[in-house]
């Protein structure tokens, strides 16, 4: 068999379809790279240019004497001047401009009401005295103070909303003043974290990581005190694991700065191929399975292949063998140009940080190695992988027809999510003795909970085996007993 095996791979190298497909495939890999290189951590924003033309243009329009359309002036002015203010730091994606958005805009109004409300002088001066040393804070690049002064306001609140629990017997108001301390201790942590990890105010990773954390804890909360009935709905334990997960993971990524949740640099492509670069994989894999008998029927050399001392079952398992050892060769073909192309286009030292992941089973984040990661990926999805393969390998061994095989494996490799989320959305039970929602394994890594209640990593591995002897056992007998005299 052996010997077959290696003739198989030597066919296989032959064909200029394959290299056709990894050149594709490189290029759009190297693509990838570079298009997230270019947009890497950036945060579009708007054009404060336009907007600026905009609102000036409605203030000429508009006439503010008129009681009527007074209102509408004063709001127009107002963003104006905000985005003025803006546009002075450089962009709308500048540290300042989200202190702005944030604080900026009651400096504004107190301004701007004041100036069409008649205010009285000193009041004025005041009012002018406190934008003018808001926008000092801003000039000195000093971020950490509005910081500390948030931290204050959140640490003053906590205290008042103590004080008041102390004063209330009623359990509904307790409750809800907890409620609002847990709350106030999620933005504290948050302010401290900035502080201490030296995190400017803005709209980079780190920002995104403190924003999503909390609402991934307060997302946990309500979870945790619901009710008993709400618990055991499986959808919403799904996202109290999903929350659990990012949590924890905005949580190291925040205390050791690192980017462990990024997905756009080489690091994070490479980690996630399965999910970027899979529909190539699946395409050469289909390919090499759909035409490895198929070809040898339509071309004649089936009789050559026959008239060796080896035994039909021999033959074809040869083959089944060949297009697993392809498979695996192409797995690892697209994450090595995944690794070159990304080292090369965004940095190779992006591979010293291990993959993160979170251990649902422990409760705990665990650092895991690219490499190890990688393979676990690999192995959970050869779920996918192998059934599909053959389906198109079963389909070419019996209708001797390359187009068909890799044309219904492809429409069963895009139509399994569908076939999957049907059976979600109309809760669907009996779905789960399809093969889609049971064949990717990696739903059960890491204690994860998979895709339907009751799944079991058992209970998948036996639902994919099944299949595949469905498949398989027909596709042998039915070539041990093809007729090829009128080949």
């Amino acid at each position: 068999m052996i010997n077959l095996i290696k003739n198989e791979l030597t066919k296989i190298t032959k064909k200029k379809s394959i290299y056709i497909m990894l050149a594709i495939t490189l290029v759009f890999i190297i693509a990838c790279n570079i298009i997230y290189k270019v947009n890497s951590n950036s945060y579009s924003g708007y054009d404060l240019a336009s907007n600026i033309e905009y609102y000036e243009t409605q203030l000429d329009s508009l006439d503010v004497n008129d009681p009527q359309q007074k209102d509408m002036y004063i709001n127009y002015e107002i963003e104006l001047e905000l985005a003025k203010l803006i546009d002075k730091y450089g962009d709308s994606n500048t540290w300042q401009a989200d202190v702005i958005y944030s604080y900026g805009r009651s400096y504004i109004e107190d301004k701007i009401y004041a100036k069409y409300a008649e205010t009285e002088p000193e009041n004025m001066e005041q009012i002018d005295k406190e934008y003018q040393e808001f926008v000092a804070k801003l000039d000195s690049g000093d971020w950490q103070y509005f910081a500390k002064q948030e931290l204050a306001r959140v640490n003053e609140n906590i205290e008042a909303q103590e004080k008041m629990k102390e004063n209330v017997q009623d359990s509904a108001t307790i409750e809800a003043i907890e409620s609002q301390i847990y709350s106030l201790e999620i933005d504290k942590q948050k302010l401290e974290w900035r502080l201490e990890k030296d995190i400017p105010y803005g709209y980079d990773y780190f920002n995104q990581c403190l924003d999503l954390y909390g609402m991934a804890k307060l997302a946990i909360r309500d979870y945790e005190n619901s009710s008993a009935q709400n618990k055991e709905e499986y959808s919403a334990k799904q996202e109290y694991y999903a929350n659990l997960e990012q949590a924890a993971l905005n949580q190291y990524d925040i205390e050791n700065k690192t980017t462990s949740g990024l997905d756009t640099d080489a690091r994070g492509l490479l980690l996630d191929s399965f999910g970027q670069f899979e529909l190539f994989i699946m395409i050469m894999t289909i390919m090499i399975a759909g035409t490895i008998v198929s070809e040898e029927f339509n071309k004649g050399t089936i009789k050559l292949l026959l008239i060796k001392p080896y035994k039909r079952t021999v033959i074809l398992a040869s083959k089944f063998i060949t297009c697993i050892i392809m498979l695996v060769i192409i797995i690892i073909l697209v994450l090595l140009m995944q690794f070159i192309a990304g080292g090369i286009i965004q940095g190779f030292d992006q591979f010293s940080t291990p993959a993160v992941v979170y251990n649902h089973t422990t409760n705990e984040v665990q650092e895991v190695s690219i490499i190890s990661y990688l393979a676990m990926q690999a192995l959970g999805k050869l779920g996918i992988y192998i059934p599909l393969m053959t389906l198109a390998f079963a389909l070419s061994t019996i209708f001797t027809n390359s187009a068909l095989a890799i044309t219904i494996a492809l429409l069963g490799y895009m139509g399994a999510p569908f076939v999957t989320q049907i059976g979600l959305v109309f809760d669907l039970d009996w779905i789960r003795y399809f093969i889609t929602p049971n064949w990717d394994f990696t739903q059960f890594f890491f204690g994860n909970l998979p895709a339907y209640e009751g799944l079991t990593p058992i209970f998948s591995i036996a639902i994919v085996a099944i299949y595949m002897l469905i498949m398989l056992i027909p596709t042998f007998i039915i070539f041990k007993k093809k007729n090829i005299k009128n080949i």
